[in-house]
């Protein structure tokens, strides 16, 4: 997310304040991204969404994300931490599945504080063997995270149906550009729209539906704002069967045109 201007690093380190101000939806709308992130909240709560499961968190909660795992973090204004990004190296051995834990261990709040904040600082230093170093505290990380795993054994249980909705998480992340609906998606996992649609609502607040729109229309505003694709281009990479059909949806739900909402790009 912020790196150098010399060559690509794999890792990097944001304050939540800093996220805040990259603009709410962002952060708020489901999305997802190459590279596994850890959350290491400190103060304030809130709610965040991963694979389409919304919990809520407060203090000393650690949230972490897999590589491609749709995720969305309300973060209010008093809300403190840092995102921490990993490289997609299999040799730091992260856990293959997303978890959210409550840390009440002193000493292991201020492990994971100090190990996020040693990497900050070799990024900020750019030091000689700076990869290395890198490396070296993504597996203290790494270890953290799977003795923090240990030591909570059961707390990370899910609710059966919020397995259905796992499965349909992973499924969109992989088919939103499509153009599959919701009944497509229910075929698949063998249950009726209806009974998807009930799950996804006990496990966040949301339909399935509106989850699959949300997932759309955040990669709609990030082709809009991060390349110089046509609407009709963005249209088809998202699997809608015309542009005007695109238009039509993406005004509903972000109360612009797509022309509209990429202007103030383009005239800045």
């Amino acid at each position: 997310m912020f790196e150098t201007n010399r060559r690509p690093i794999a890792h990097s380190v944001a304050s939540l304040g800093k996220l805040r101000m990259q603009g709410k939806w962002k952060l708020e709308l489901l999305h997802s991204a190459p590279r596994a992130r850890l959350y290491w909240i400190t103060r304030g709560q809130g709610r965040v969404t991963v694979n389409c499961i919304t919990r809520g968190y407060g203090p000393n909660t650690a949230v972490f994300v897999p590589a491609r795992v749709p995720m969305a973090l309300e973060l209010a204004a008093q809300t403190q931490g840092l995102e921490l990004c990993l490289p997609p190296d299999n040799s730091l051995t992260l856990p293959d599945l997303p978890f959210h834990l409550r840390v009440s261990n002193i000493e292991s709040q201020a492990a994971v504080t100090s190990h996020i904040e040693k990497i900050e600082g070799e990024l900020a230093a750019q030091a000689p063997a700076m990869d290395r170093a890198l490396t070296a505290y993504s597996l203290l990380i790494s270890a953290w995270m799977t003795r923090e795993l240990a030591r909570q054994e059961g707390v990370t249980g899910r609710e059966r149906s919020h397995k259905l909705v796992e499965v349909f998480a992973d499924r969109m992340e992989h088919g939103f550009r499509t153009g599959k609906g919701v009944a497509d998606y229910a075929r698949d996992l063998h249950v009726t729209p209806t009974h998807l649609s009930r799950v996804c609502r006990d496990a966040s607040g949301r339909p399935a539906l509106a989850l699959l729109n949300e997932r759309i229309m955040y990669e709609a505003r990030r082709l809009l704002l991060d390349t110089d694709l046509p609407a009709r281009e963005v249209a088809e990479q998202l699997g809608f069967s015309s542009a005007a059909y695109f238009t039509r949806a993406f005004s509903q739900a972000v109360g612009q045109t797509p022309k509209a909402f990429r202007k103030p790009r383009l005239t800045h």
